[in-house]
């Protein structure tokens, strides 16, 4: 039932925030016009463009991006047993940012979001490839991804130093995180991560369950929890590049929405994977919303979520370390 919730709050703000701007749109006109652009190709007019093309686009990325990391960081905190991990852990961040500012730097003419995800994709398969090649348990992991993730930082921080302001501004803007040049293209690539990567992990989540208990646990039912891991984190590490290349990264969702999911729905990941799946998408849509209509200026959404996220975190933990604590 409260699944159910959170998936009609998720339609129902989707629906109010098409709505919302600067411009006054004629809404008697509009959806007939993109009936007819959607069924028979008729040309959008200016209402149409700006619904069609540019709030719904962003409504859905937000949506799917918000999805991706949230159910990301549930699958994660589980593995790896421990509550401040979040999907960013394996070098992903890192990863994009550098592949972000070799992009604008050095290879103007190679697409932003292209090398992001190569990056993103990249470094997360060196952090496994480091991780099992330390031993491969999940402490070699963790400590993979912060080594992996301080020399990237450095090697972006460096592009950064050299080049022009401007060049070196952009490159500080997308690592903020934003929506603002969504586009359906962006929304198809966000949606190949959510197929690719969460379906397997739908599939599996009552397996996650038994990989959080233990490796020992694992191997008493079957289960091996080496190559349990190694799928998880290659699905979740496929989905989180897919989703920051076309939005950049965007942080605290994948680290405050799954407690707040375990407070709702429990820690059994056949219940906590696809209510942190809808509290991601809604709590992204509003932070979105918030960052287009606050100011005049269109904020990058990771500002807000920044600061919303900091002080909820705080709160949650105050309110809730007994019961994450298991006492």
């Amino acid at each position: 039932m409260k699944k159910i919730s959170v998936y009609a709050l998720v339609v129902i703000l989707a629906f109010i925030v098409l709505f919302l701007g600067a411009s006054d749109i004629a809404w008697n006109h509009v959806w007939g016009n993109i009936y007819q652009h959607i069924f028979y190709g008729v040309p959008l007019n200016s209402d149409g463009v700006i619904v069609y093309e540019i709030r719904l686009p962003r409504v859905i990325l937000a949506i799917i991006v918000g999805a991706i990391l949230s159910g990301s960081g549930a699958i994660m905190q589980s593995m790896f047993k421990n509550p401040l991990i979040d999907p960013f852990l394996l070098g992903i961040s890192s990863g994009a940012a550098f592949g972000c500012a070799l992009s604008i730097g050095l290879f103007e003419n190679l697409p932003l979001g292209i090398l992001a995800f190569a990056g993103a994709l990249g470094t997360s398969l060196l952090v496994i490839f480091i991780g099992k090649f330390a031993g491969g348990s999940s402490v070699s992991l963790v400590l993979s991804g912060v080594i992996l993730s301080a020399f990237l930082s450095a090697l972006s921080g460096s592009i950064k130093f050299f080049v022009d302001p401007q060049k070196a501004q952009a490159i500080v803007i997308w690592l903020l995180g934003s929506l603002s040049l969504a586009s359906w293209d962006n929304v198809k690539i966000a949606l190949l991560g959510v197929v690719i990567g969460f379906v397997p992990l739908f599939l599996l989540r009552w397996k996650i369950n038994i990989l959080g208990l233990g490796d020992s646990e694992c191997l008493s039912l079957g289960i091996s929890p080496y190559k349990m891991r190694f799928i998880c984190i290659v699905c979740v590490s496929f989905a989180c590049a897919l989703a920051v290349s076309v939005s950049g990264t965007i942080g605290w969702i994948g680290l405050v929405v799954p407690h707040l999911g375990r407070i709702l729905f429990g820690s059994d990941m056949r219940k906590l994977l696809p209510g942190s799946l809808a509290l991601g998408a809604l709590l992204l849509l509003g932070a979105d919303t918030i960052a287009r209509t606050l100011t005049s200026y269109d904020l990058p959404v990771g500002i807000v979520t920044a600061i919303l996220g900091a002080p909820f975190f705080i709160f949650l933990l105050s309110q809730f370390s007994a019961k994450w604590n298991g006492r």
